[in-house]
């Protein structure tokens, strides 16, 4: 007999309707001083080429077109979203170039956040567009396709974190991790040689880091130990060229990856595992297997913004310590064969309640932009420690035989930070903060 065992979690019932999965896709320019005129016009010709083939592939796709620059170093750093997502293949405008709104500069990385901020609703005078939102479509992967010429680290021209861009460290591709760990984006980038030497090379490379595992490219890649596709792996979905102007074949080729990425294989058992499989806010994660789920990840949700877990498979379905569906967000396991087109059922009707309710840690208000109270519901905390994704230590302190503890998140930079409370009788515990 088929079973769905859930450890920590009652199954809730909800209204089903099926639905196909897509990919809602970002067209990431760059627009910067170092793109003339005939350059921007090469990537628009193939952008819109791509665009149209990707509409066409799936009607579930949709896509945005977002062009960056910076008007003033890292701090300058702007973006021009052309529309919210849509399944229409839009002409866009130069907004960016010599004289342009965006700037002669060229911070991605400090883009890359901006466009995070747009994902989450967050305002920032960065985003200079009248479309300032782009909110997700439910149950698609998202897929940032990325064009540039932009120098690793050179004076002006910042493919990498300005604020900490040493060769192979985690900080120097923060955002990018952060986006590929917490948002499950999968990066492909077409790049253009910037002519310069070492720097050329530098920027080759550290472009290799930033794609996703997957594609043609088996050249050499920057080494950063964070790199969630792993470290210097090969191959990736890196296309390196002298002109923006791609062939018949590459755009097909191209159109094929991010095709793929919403493709959902039928794989036999599912191991799911936090951080790597954590569900962020607003983000829905739709999941099968032929045989097994297992699952130690947490969703993370509010009301206004929940995290939504879809889980299904064949067989069974096992939510082991550590799983959480956190207050706020929704949750739905069932039991069903594995087809070719992923079949969900949608998780909207109920919000789940905290799991493992008697030893959970409570974090209030989460997500928050002040101060955070950290407690546990039946222990007393011996120890707490808070770390970034980028494997940064904010907090490590020693706080014996308190019921709770109050953390001033003021000087955080937005984004997700890893909780672990070590209770009196040496239990652990682990949730995630949300910087806002």
């Amino acid at each position: 007999m088929k079973n769905v065992y859930l450890t920590y979690l009652c199954l809730l019932l909800f209204a089903f309707k099926g639905y196909s999965q897509g990919s809602d896709v970002i067209f990431w320019v760059d627009n910067s001083g170092s793109i003339d005129p005939d350059e921007y016009n090469q990537m628009a010709g193939s952008i819109q080429a791509i665009m149209e083939k990707v509409i066409a592939c799936n009607p579930d796709n949709r896509i945005a077109v977002v062009q960056y620059g910076s008007t003033g170093g890292a701090a300058g750093a702007k973006i021009w979203i052309e529309t919210p997502f849509t399944n229409v293949a839009t002409a866009f405008a130069n907004r960016g170039g010599t004289g342009g709104v965006l700037g002669n500069s060229d911070f991605a990385h400090e883009s890359l956040g901006l466009i995070g901020n747009a994902l989450d609703g967050i305002p920032n005078a960065g985003i200079i567009s009248p479309t300032t939102v782009l909110n997700r479509t439910p149950g698609n992967s998202l897929v940032i396709y990325f064009f540039t010429d932009a120098a690793r680290d050179a004076p002006g021209s910042y493919l990498v974190n300005a604020a900490a861009s040493g060769v192979g460290t985690n900080a120097a591709f923060q955002n990018y991790t952060t986006f590929k760990t917490t948002r499950n984006a999968t990066f492909i980038l077409t790049m253009v040689a910037t002519g310069s030497g070492t720097w050329d090379l530098a920027a080759k490379y550290a472009g290799a880091a930033i794609a996703s595992g997957g594609g043609s490219y088996t050249g050499i890649v920057e080494s950063y130990p964070a790199d969630p596709d792993g470290p210097g792996i090969t191959p990736r979905f890196l296309l390196y060229k002298t002109t923006f102007s791609l062939t018949a074949a590459e755009i097909d080729n191209t159109t094929e990856d991010i095709c793929s990425v919403a493709v959902e294989n039928c794989v036999p058992n599912l191991v799911l595992v936090s951080p790597t499989h954590d569900v962020n806010i607003g983000i829905q994660d739709n999941r099968q297997a032929s045989n097994s789920i297992t699952a130690s990840n947490i969703i993370f949700g509010t009301v206004s913004s929940p995290g939504v877990g879809v889980y299904h498979a064949g067989n069974t379905i096992v939510l082991e310590p550590g799983f959480h569906s956190m207050n706020g967000s929704r949750f739905r396991a069932y039991i069903q064969e594995c087809p070719s087109d992923f079949v969900g059922r949608e998780a909207n009707s109920v919000l789940t309640k905290d799991i493992n309710e008697e030893e959970k840690i409570s974090l209030f208000p989460n997500p928050s932009s002040t101060n955070v109270t950290i407690a546990l519901a039946q222990s007393l905390i011996q120890r707490i420690s808070i770390v970034s994704m980028d494997g940064r230590t904010m907090l490590d302190k020693e706080v014996r035989g308190t019921e709770s503890y109050e953390v001033v998140v003021n000087d955080y930079k937005e984004g997700i930070y890893l909780v672990t409370v070590i209770a009196m009788d040496g239990k652990i515990f682990k949730s995630k903060l949300v910087k806002k």
